[in-house]
């Protein structure tokens, strides 16, 4: 049996959930929570696609899947369908819990219709895996980039996350993650948990994660020739500073991580 997902038909957009702004033929621009679209290319650390195999880990609706197919690569795309599970904080005293939990798995299938759906109007050849980020298929085999696209904070564990797709990877991996007020600065590898049982907040978002922690954490698997860049993207018309790191892998093989 194949890993790759079946291509769904989906023709109506309310079926769909687009986390990212899109523009697509006969449709135009469909508005996301996310507009990444003026500043892709620094989003994804000016890094060069052409004939490269990529893994884009955490899809969603598709924008960096289709922005780096268009330069010229091969493309895997990963997430979560409506049978997997959303790392949803689990406060004890949360009592609405269950009830998220289920709107989420519904969030998730929208998500996937809203990729398919711009996958058949871009006629795009990207392939599809669904599963947990915590055990992504050996099967995809050797990728020569991965791209982590503001997924880790989102994530119980983002260092289990790193090495699963991390394992599988050549040459690159490309992490980007949000910048926050950090009233705690430090320069050293921090990650903070942010979810607080006093007010129940947040609910779907995990760690306050630093680049320099990024550096670390890629550094244990093998990619120690990094470059850090800062820019800011819009969210909901807001300008929110985020970071990308670029690792260039300079020790082990995919066999070994």
């Amino acid at each position: 049996m194949s890993i790759y997902a079946e291509p769904r038909d989906i023709a109506d957009l309310k079926e769909c959930y687009f986390y990212h702004t899109m523009d697509l033929p006969g449709i135009g621009r469909i508005a996301g929570n996310w507009d990444l679209s003026p500043k892709l290319k620094e989003y994804l650390g000016n890094v060069d696609f052409r004939r490269k195999r990529v893994l884009d880990v955490g899809c969603a609706s598709g924008i960096l899947s289709f922005h780096i197919e268009k330069q010229g690569a091969e493309v895997v795309s990963f997430d979560l369908d409506e049978k997997g599970d959303w790392d949803i904080v689990p406060y004890a005293k949360w009592e609405q819990f269950a009830n998220v939990v289920a709107d989420r798995k519904a969030i998730i299938n929208r998500l996937n219709n809203a990729y398919w759906f711009s996958h058949k109007l871009l006629q795009s050849k990207a392939k599809v895996v669904y599963g947990s980020v915590y055990a992504i298929p050996a099967a995809i085999g050797p990728i020569d980039i991965a791209v982590y696209g503001a997924i880790l904070l989102h994530l119980r564990d983002p260092f289990l996350a790193l090495q699963n797709g991390l394992k599988l990877t050549t040459k690159t991996v490309i992490v980007v993650e949000g910048l926050r007020g950090q009233l705690q600065t430090t320069t050293e590898p921090f990650l903070g948990l942010l979810p607080d049982s006093k007010t129940i907040e947040p609910k779907d978002t995990w760690w306050d994660i630093r680049p320099e922690w990024v550096v670390r954490a890629i550094g244990v698997l093998g990619f120690e020739d990094v470059k850090v860049n800062y820019h800011t993207q819009k969210y909901e018309g807001r300008d929110i500073p985020l970071y990308t790191v670029v690792g260039e892998r300079t020790h082990g093989n995919v066999s070994r991580c």
